[in-house]
């Protein structure tokens, strides 16, 4: 075998650190992980963004990955991608001849037509359902839906009707019995103990990979790439209740219900590399990477209200402000993206949103950002959210003068978050591990340089010399 010319499945198993995979596999010694770390090679990533405040962030470090630079420009969710640089790994493949198939890696829409072959179906904050092949915007729009609904709390009302209607249309593009009975057995449980509501952003990946999965198989791409950030979620949030010692190390009261859900996340993605695995044997010449582009880790519990501000009506908030957006663009609690017509309108729109503050406490939306016709910023959920704050702002409309108005003048909502607050966050290390086509065993777990997956990819395995933008070494996999 010719080893430049590998088949190459990226599974992008989103923040996902070695200590998660460790705890993982000693309480699975048989599953596909376990063999796989095993059988193949283990490398440590590291990411050293240099942007402070904001480089170890998925919407930054999954582009740093793919294009590797950091000089992306990516900053947040909802982002005018007109005003990203650089080529990702799946337009340098495809300029190369390739066929390619992209589903859900971040900052991946628009969508369009590969030229050469394959799928595109981009990540689950695009603004628009569009896909390739068509026949998937039936499934992206109910996950456009399911992210914006939960954006805040995964406790939003669903559809039993449309919850139907879209299952027996992705029967047909290749949802299994058992991701059904998977999705039923929770719905089950939510009824049962409410605290399962917490898990039901998982349920997006057994249905986003059976979709995957058989688009791969149907087109059979020389790169094929599937996102998914159902273990990070539950990382964020339940770390304190599902790692082993982290009740010891800070104040903190664990639930047995919640401290199940990182395993319960991982058995997920274990179902899907083991049916990656049994493809890899049928496929000599294809290999597999379970890549993250950084990791997490614990961090201490923050001192926090039990209810907090959420942008209900964005309608309202723009009419207060003078603002004037297209509408909101979907991003992750705390952070807001608003769209606009122009570039002039969203610069307009930055001092009126950082003239918010609640009375007596300091600014309300942090890290404001403004990039082509898109303005990014953050709900300071710190300052708290009590019942008789008042909100000072200066309206960008021409009015003259403070404006003291209540949290609801400005389209803001108290709401209580189910399944507690974030006990884990983002470190620079994250996994990579690789097997199949040419890749000897390697159990070393070195660090490697996060710039050099995308080059090393192109170049050792699909025979594709890297572009100059790139700043990584083709050293790996090799």
């Amino acid at each position: 075998m010719d080893r430049q010319h590998r088949d190459v499945i990226l599974y992008e198993l989103n923040e996902v650190p070695w200590d998660v995979v460790e705890i993982y596999v000693n309480r699975r010694p048989e599953s596909h992980i376990a063999t796989l770390l095993r059988e193949g090679q283990s490398l440590t990533t590291v990411h050293e963004d240099r942007e402070e405040h904001q480089g170890l962030q998925p919407w930054r470090t999954w582009p740093t990955l793919h294009m590797s630079t950091y000089d992306h420009n990516s900053f947040d969710l909802g982002q005018d991608p007109t005003t990203f640089r650089g080529e990702p790994i799946w337009d340098v493949a495809e300029s190369a001849g390739l066929s390619v198939g992209v589903f859900g890696p971040m900052q991946s829409w628009p969508a369009r037509r590969f030229r050469h072959g394959g799928f595109y179906i981009p990540d689950t904050f695009s603004r628009d359902a569009k896909t390739f092949p068509p026949t998937l915007e039936t499934f992206q729009t109910f996950n456009l839906a399911m992210t914006g609904e939960n954006g805040f709390s995964p406790d939003a009302a669903m559809h039993p009707k449309a919850l139907a209607a879209t299952a027996a249309t992705l029967v047909r593009q290749g949802l299994t019995p058992r991701s059904m009975a998977t999705l039923g057995t929770h719905l089950v449980k939510e009824r049962v103990d409410p605290r399962y509501k917490a898990f039901r952003s998982a349920m997006q990946a057994p249905l986003s990979f059976d979709l995957f999965w058989k688009l791969h198989r149907t087109h059979q791409p020389r790169l094929s790439v599937f996102f998914t950030n159902h273990v990070a979620g539950m990382m964020h949030r339940f770390w304190g209740d599902g790692m082993p010692g982290y009740t010891e190390r800070f104040e903190y009261t664990s639930d047995d219900v919640y401290g199940s859900f990182i395993i319960a996340a991982m058995d997920i993605a274990d179902r899907q590399i083991g049916r990656i695995r049994k493809y890899l044997a049928k496929n000599p010449d294809s290999m597999l990477v379970v890549s993250a582009s950084m990791g997490q880790g614990p961090v201490a519990v923050p001192e926090l209200s039990d209810h907090m501000h959420v942008v209900e009506d964005y309608t309202l908030l723009a009419e207060s402000l003078g603002l004037r957006p297209l509408g909101p663009g979907l991003a992750m609690y705390p952070m807001v993206s608003l769209v606009f017509d122009t570039e002039d309108d969203a610069r307009a729109a930055g001092p009126p949103l950082a003239s918010v503050s609640v009375e007596g406490k300091g600014p309300l939306f942090a890290r404001i950002r403004v990039e082509g016709k898109t303005v990014t910023f953050g709900i300071d959920y710190m300052l708290g959210c009590e019942d008789s704050a008042m909100l000072r702002f200066r309206p960008g409309n021409g009015e003259s003068g403070e404006v003291v108005a209540p949290p609801e003048k400005l389209g803001l909502t108290r709401q209580p978050r189910i399944g507690g607050i974030n006990t884990g966050y983002h470190i620079p290390e994250g996994i990579l591990i690789a097997a199949g086509a040419g890749i000897a065993p390697d159990p070393s777990r070195k660090e490697v340089d996060v710039l050099d997956v995308a080059p090393s990819l192109l170049a050792n395995a699909l025979g594709v010399e890297p572009v100059a933008s790139m700043q990584g070494i083709p050293s790996l996999f090799a």
